[in-house]
């Protein structure tokens, strides 16, 4: 007799993971996820109103779109998270680490120490925790990390080194579960959406900066997202999405080592 179970979940919708998913560039991410034929978990911490709202305005799609809350800096919290996420759908396929903070260095040492938690650590036990359950589906794991991870900005130093833990933690684990068929791949958004703390003339001279002369946006990094989830022969890749912004700091920064200067700041 044919198994029914199994040709449910074969003809189950694809499932994703969003950490970080209520708002921002993580909530693009989910929102494109499920236009694109995925049942998508939102997580959030605090921000579960804005989760529960995403949630209810995705509902159209008919996917499943549970909200499900977790501070991700304590003990036990992302292998209980995954949990439920594979819970609420019997599989998962796509897991994208886009949850983070952004703390200056002169931020108060708790803060930076939580930053360096929630970029990296949290990231990490997610990503292990998740790899068994991709495996089966020859699922992957997608990474947000930041062009700052490659040109740090002037005064977020210690938030760029948490970023570039994260795309070598990418490659790490690329390496070590492609034989099990998990993919780990990673996306550098440049400027996807201003700080509030930016002026409309600190905004206008970094896109000033950027060789697709405009900034980019949160669907941009989501569509690199699903341009990672539905590749199947690419890992271990870092996917720069930043209008060329990163390419013209590297040609300044080989101007300045021409000329005996050394700042790599892309500010």
């Amino acid at each position: 007799m044919e198994n029914d179970n199994a040709h449910t979940q074969e003809a189950a919708r694809p499932a994703a993971l969003v950490t970080g998913g209520a708002v921002r560039v993580g909530a693009a991410i989910a929102s494109l996820l499920v236009e694109s034929g995925y049942d998508v978990a939102i997580h959030c911490n605090t921000s579960t109103a804005a989760a529960e709202g995403l949630a209810a305005s995705l509902a159209a799609h008919g996917a499943r779109t549970p909200v499900l809350q977790a501070d991700l800096t304590r003990p036990g919290a992302p292998f209980s998270l995954v949990t439920r996420a594979v819970e609420a759908f019997g599989r998962l396929d796509v897991v994208v680490n886009s949850a983070a903070v952004f703390v200056a260095d002169d931020a108060a040492m708790i803060d930076l120490a939580r930053m360096k938690v929630l970029n990296v650590d949290a990231p990490r036990a997610v990503l292990d925790a998740a790899a068994p359950h991709v495996a089966p589906w020859a699922g992957c794991v997608v990474n947000i990390s930041d062009v700052a991870a490659l040109f740090p900005f002037r005064g977020y130093k210690s938030y760029a080194r948490t970023k570039a833990a994260l795309l070598s933690l990418s490659q790490e684990r690329a390496l070590a579960l492609a034989p099990h068929n998990v993919r780990v791949n990673a996306v550098c958004p440049g400027v996807a959406v201003f700080a509030d703390r930016y002026t409309n003339k600190e905004r206008a001279r970094i896109v000033s900066r950027i060789p697709l002369g405009r900034a980019g946006s949160p669907l941009d990094v989501a569509g690199a997202v699903l341009y990672l989830a539905r590749a199947p022969y690419v890992t271990g890749q870092i996917l720069v999405v930043d209008g060329g912004r990163t390419l013209r700091s590297m040609q300044e920064a080989g101007t300045r080592a021409a000329t005996g200067r050394s700042r790599f700041d892309v500010n």
